[in-house]
């Protein structure tokens, strides 16, 4: 097994104590040393490995940056990703109060492969034929002590994956760039279609099935993949309900205590 740096694992350790302390830290790209795309990428594999290592159930991947115009209004040259784990899943839909430090959540469509999917060749139309979809909420938490973090500091802190909430899974005849989703909360509402995710959640699985295949991963079934969010996100407090809903795959919500 290749060593891991010092420098690293100090940092895997930060914002692991960070998002279990729920006090953000200062930005790495901020600090004399900087970050560097390497060390970003080596710092989310070590926090999932200290993850792993407490026994916690990987679950799966939410992609970030998936929406084109997102990222050009943020200066973002393109997507990244991070892990998903067993107790982000909201089973129940209810978020408990100071669980996290200052999250937002945004509606996604969800995918749930039904077999092992992997290489550098794959296609959004293989996708579409290999798993399943559902309409879900991602609740994002930067473990950062500001929003104001750029694309390094995102990868290193595992795309600001915190938890999520998944509406039931669905084989369907319908494109997954035309499945059409409403976020509702009080009296905002917000509309997106999946064409909004790399131009559809197909391709961006089979962009994360890309990108694992250069890691010499595979993408294995029963794993869920959150495509990315197709509307701008709604920030979380006591009291806020979420509701998502899609005719073409159902519903889900949000309770915030």
């Amino acid at each position: 097994m290749p060593t891991v740096d010092d420098h690293v694992v100090a940092a895997a350790l930060e914002l692991d104590a960070a998002e279990r302390n729920r006090v953000g830290v200062p930005l790495f790209s901020s600090r004399p040393a900087g970050l560097t795309e390497r060390d970003a990428w080596g710092i989310a594999a070590e926090r999932d490995r200290l993850r792993a290592d407490r026994s916690e159930i990987h679950t799966g991947y939410k992609l970030g940056w998936t929406s084109e115009p997102m990222r050009r209004a943020l200066g973002i040259a393109r997507p990244n990703y991070g892990a998903l784990w067993a107790y982000m899943h909201l089973e129940d839909g209810v978020l408990e109060g100071g669980r996290l430090i200052h999250p937002k959540a945004e509606p996604e469509i969800a995918f749930l492969a039904d077999s092992v999917l992997g290489g550098a060749a794959i296609t959004a139309d293989d996708i579409a034929r290999a798993g399943r979809w559902a309409v879900a909420l991602e609740i994002v938490d930067p473990r950062w002590d500001t929003w104001a973090f750029d694309w390094l500091d995102n990868t290193a802190d595992g795309s600001s994956a915190a938890a999520y909430v998944l509406g039931p899974f669905h084989h369907t005849s319908t494109r997954p760039e035309l499945f059409h989703l409403t976020m509702s909360s009080g009296g905002v509402s917000r509309e997106g279609t999946g064409a909004a995710a790399m131009g559809s959640p197909a391709e961006a699985v089979a962009y994360l099935v890309r990108q694992l295949h250069e890691r010499g991963e595979v993408l294995e079934p029963g794993l869920v993949v959150l495509t990315g969010g197709l509307t701008a996100p709604i920030d979380l407090g006591p009291d806020v309900t979420l509701h998502v809903s899609s005719p073409e795959l159902g519903s889900c919500a949000l309770r915030c205590l």
